[in-house]
């Protein structure tokens, strides 16, 4: 395959220009190292002064005189000059500044790449903004400051461009314009060739200097546009190149090189557009593909990203034949996994109160790798702290910890809304990482590491010279900022193996292999968006690029890709789940419609494999090591909540009861269900437990109720550690508890009123009693009463409980069915423990208080519609709990998983 570049060399090697006096200028520096590779490769073993390669924007540069500034210094350097000429009161904050001043500097760029008379033009742009809020009303002070601000736009920017010159930097238009100007000096010494190659969009500033160099007979300009796009008049791909090849007088013959022979893009070749479902299905077809591919079709085939995003998960994703590869676009440091720990470390400065740091900020960076190197086992003692005492906020600091440690010290001090003690700290703690890594030799951990202090250090330089910086929230946000731009450059053969890169990279470049992903409306081309303050109709008046222009970039480098390439695989999102997700780009559309071409083009659609396998439900086959852990468990006492575990899922039973696995303590910042139940129970306790063996009257209820707020209070310091449960969902649940024992309250006094006599008994009374030799059971009794000399057993639930759930009617489903049993199941449980420990009254009921159900009253269970305990129902129920225990404690049964 002849590539654009072997044309070039072509035609330089066949001219009498001496190479050590040529000058190759290119749209990137990737292309130019594509073309020394390719030139040496034709020149062999010959030996010579190379040409100089230069970018457009290097050659700029070297005209200029200028130095390109970072993002960075442009935008703090320009909200100096905003700072300095503000006069309509205060200026905005940095943090505010942030948001429209990138936007603003984006707008001076096009300004001077596309060389607007800048009188005029802002004159324009404040009479249009001027009229955007005219208004019959007095005008209001934000209104009228926005209007001052735009008229004084023009002053804002020659004031920018004077303090920047004064400095020696600029802004990439800055520069351009600048060298427009300076171009004729710097030819009149320069006696060198110039070739300018693959250019395609140039805004005015570059037109202007390419078509200075092209008075000199020693420039010649390359275009790199096939003769089938050319031909057609309405073919988007050749717009600019067609305007500047009727346009431009000068150019001839002699220095405007087209492509030579007959269109390769029309030519036959094979091209697959492939409709995929997600991004990440994108991706993993990639690998797929290239599973495929020889290690002779992998040095000639590029991958090509619309969604540039999408790098981290094709690294991922790729198939062990690529032996070498090379990335040109660079990894984003955001997408780097350590970036979470500054942003998590900025999170809990951020949230820190007077009675420490938020127990979710602290765990959530304890959880960092970087908190994992520095702090070592500390970590898990403050963890312990903070579940185990159910701490919302902490500090560590306050914390009993042995060991010394300047990392804990670092982290957990408080900035104190500083941005200068913030960038110390984290400074400090960047050399900490350095020391503990180092010795280790974890290179890649340490690349990633100076990348973050670069960063660091260019916020400390800024911070050092400006104040912009003061608070948290502000470096906070420039840090995002920088983060978004800052990228690690990945090494290797540039050369060799598969080329992964992004669209702008592949200018000039040509493959035989080509895959591209994202060919969706939206991403390519990207669509109408305009981040930009100059309105659509303005643009069009002064001739800048608008969304239209951008569409017919993208539409070039789509079509120049394809050009030279035999096999192509174009890859898009089919799935209708969003904004512009499932809409195919025009650009397949274009490919598919084409009635005169010659390629073989197919549309197709591909999924992931899904490979659907039955679940197998566990087992656990009991050993005697097992048989014997249980046996304990038994003798000890099992208790109703232990035997329902098994009834429900004999697995659950064999974690908690055998092995020993606890739930996973963690903290509630909202009162858990759980422990609403437990201070419902716990504060009907409190106010009962006076009044036991004593009948109950309506005065002793009364005087209940007005102790309910306190001891409510009480219970909730006792069981959760909450700082304030007087706010949010926490008040919310804090007056549920109330309520539940108000209305159990009323409940009683609507019995009492009802001629009914009321006698506590007991309360959270315990049992442990012998089933069997062997076989004990244990538990809590929640109440027991008299009604009308009837005894109750009861049981509170603070969740809701139907009468239907302690309707007793198959004896085997209360030990096999735990959805429809398991709460019969358990007050028969509490009235075998009274049965065996005192014996039963002839007329006993056992049942529920449902805190959700109240307007039911004690829910009792009954068999056959008798709700009456009999010796012969317990006696039942005893066998029936001695069998479901044998089958625990049965060798040959294994603990066999129930489907949920």
């Amino acid at each position: 395959m002849t590539t654009f570049i072997d044309e070039i060399i072509e035609d330089l090697l066949n001219s009498n220009i001496p190479l050590s006096q040529t000058v190759i200028v290119l749209p990137s520096k990737r292309a130019g190292s594509f073309f020394i590779k390719n030139l040496k490769k034709k020149l062999k073993d010959e030996v010579c002064f190379l040409p100089k390669t230069l970018s457009i924007e290097e050659l700029v540069e070297d005209i200029s005189g200028l130095i390109p500034a970072s993002q960075t210094q442009l935008q703090v350097e320009l909200y100096h000059i905003y700072q300095q000429q503000y006069n309509q009161g205060e200026p905005e904050s940095f943090l505010n500044f942030l948001g429209w001043g990138q936007t603003l500097l984006g707008d001076f760029n096009e300004i001077d790449r596309h060389l607007i008379a800048t009188k005029p033009f802002f004159d324009y742009l404040s009479a249009i903004k001027e009229l955007n809020h005219w208004s019959t009303d007095k005008s209001s002070t934000l209104v009228s400051n926005y209007l001052i601000f735009w008229k004084s736009i023009a002053d804002y920017y020659e004031n920018y461009k004077t303090h920047l010159e004064k400095l020696g930097l600029g802004y990439q238009g800055m520069l351009y314009r600048k060298a427009v100007e300076n171009i004729n000096d710097y030819l009149k010494d320069d006696e060198q060739h110039y070739h300018f190659c693959g250019f395609n969009a140039l805004n005015t500033a570059e037109q202007e200097i390419i078509k200075r160099f092209l008075t000199r007979p020693s420039t010649k300009i390359f275009w790199d546009i096939d003769p089938y796009f050319l031909e057609d008049q309405y073919h988007v791909a050749s717009t600019f190149i067609r305007t500047y090849l009727k346009s431009w007088p000068q150019l001839n013959p002699d220095n405007s090189i087209l492509v030579k022979g007959k269109s390769r893009y029309n030519s036959e070749k094979n091209i697959v557009a492939t409709g995929i479902s997600q991004n990440i299905g994108q991706i993993k077809y990639v690998g797929q593909l290239l599973a495929d591919f020889s290690q002779n079709d992998l040095e000639n085939t590029a991958v090509i990203l619309g969604d540039e995003a999408l790098l981290l998960p094709l690294l991922n994703s790729l198939p062990h034949n690529i032996k070498a590869l090379n990335v040109t676009m660079g990894l984003p440091l955001q997408q780097v996994a350590q970036a979470a720990f500054f942003e998590n470390w900025f999170q809990l400065q951020l949230n820190f109160k007077e009675n420490g740091f938020y127990y979710k900020d602290v765990l959530a960076l304890l959880d960092q790798q970087y908190a994992i190197i520095l702090l070592g086992d500390i970590r898990l003692t403050i963890k312990k702290e903070i579940t185990q005492k159910n701490l919302i906020y902490i500090d560590p600091l306050k914390l009993n910890i042995t060991s010394e440690s300047t990392a804990l010290q670092l982290i957990f001090s408080s900035w104190k809304d500083k941005s200068r003690q913030a960038l110390a700290a984290i400074l400090k703690i960047i050399q900490l990482l350095k020391e503990e890594l180092f010795p280790q030799k974890n290179w890649l951990q340490l690349e990633f590491l100076h990348a973050f202090l670069e960063l660091f250090n260019q916020l400390k330089n800024l911070n050092d010279t400006y104040t912009y910086l003061g608070d948290i929230k502000t470096l906070k946000q420039f840090y995002r900022e920088l983060l978004s731009k800052e990228t690690l450059d990945f090494r290797g053969d540039p050369y060799s193996g598969l080329q992964i890169m992004g669209v702008l990279e592949s200018r000039v470049l040509d493959f035989e292999n080509i895959i591209i992903t994202s060919l969706n409306e939206g991403t390519f081309p990207s669509g109408k968006s305009q981040n930009s303050f100059i309105p659509f109709d303005l643009k069009i008046e002064y001739k800048l690029p608008t969304y239209r222009e951008k569409d017919a970039i993208y539409a070039y480098h789509f079509f120049r890709l394809l050009q030279r390439s035999q096999h192509i695989n174009l890859l898009y999102n089919n799935e209708a789940g969003g904004l512009n997700s499932g809409e195919k780009s025009r650009f397949l559309l274009q490919l598919a419609t084409d009635p005169d071409v010659n390629y073989s083009y197919k549309e197709q659609t591909a999924s992931a494999g899904v490979t659907l396998k039955p679940k197998t439900l566990k087992k656990i086959k009991k050993t005697p090591e097992i048989i014997a852990s249980i046996k304990k468990h038994v003798e000890a006492g099992l208790s109703p909540s232990a035997l329902t575990t098994y009834i429900r899922n004999p697995i659950d039973f064999y974690y908690k009861y055998v092995l020993g696995i606890k739930e996973l303590d963690e903290v509630e910042d909202i009162i858990a269900h759980n422990t609403l139940g437990t201070v419902v129970h716990e504060t009907l306790e409190k106010l009962y437990e006076p009044y036991l063996n004593t009948v109950l009257t309506p005065a002793i209820l009364t005087k209940m109720e007005a102790g309910i707020e306190q001891e409510v209070r009480k219970q909730f310091a006792i069981w959760y550690n909450a700082i304030n449960i007087d706010t949010g969902k926490n008040l919310i649940i804090f007056n549920v508890a109330k309520q539940f024992v108000r209305n159990f309250l009323i409940l009683e006094q609507n019995e009492i009123g009802s001629g009914n006599q009321i006698i506590i008994k007991a309360l959270e009374a315990k049992y442990s009693v012998t089933i069997r030799d062997g076989v004990t059971l244990r538990g809590t009794v929640d109440r027991i009463d008299t009604v009308n000399d009837v005894l109750r057993v009861l049981d509170y639930k603070t969740g809701r409980v139907e009468k239907g759930h302690l309707v007793l009617k198959e004896w085997d489903d209360l030990i096999s069915n735990y959805n429809k049993q398991s709460k019969a199941f358990q007050v028969l449980c509490y009235a075998l423990m009274l049965y065996k420990s005192e014996g039963l009254p002839q007329s006993t009921e056992a049942g529920i208080i449902s805190f959700k159900n109240l307007k039911e009253g004690f829910l009792k269970l009954n068999k056959d519609r008798n709700s009456l305990i009999t010796q012969d129902l317990i006696e039942t129920f005893q066998e029936y709990l001695l069998q479901l225990v044998d089958e625990i404690l049965d060798i040959d049964t294994p603990f066999t998983e129930k489907e949920v």
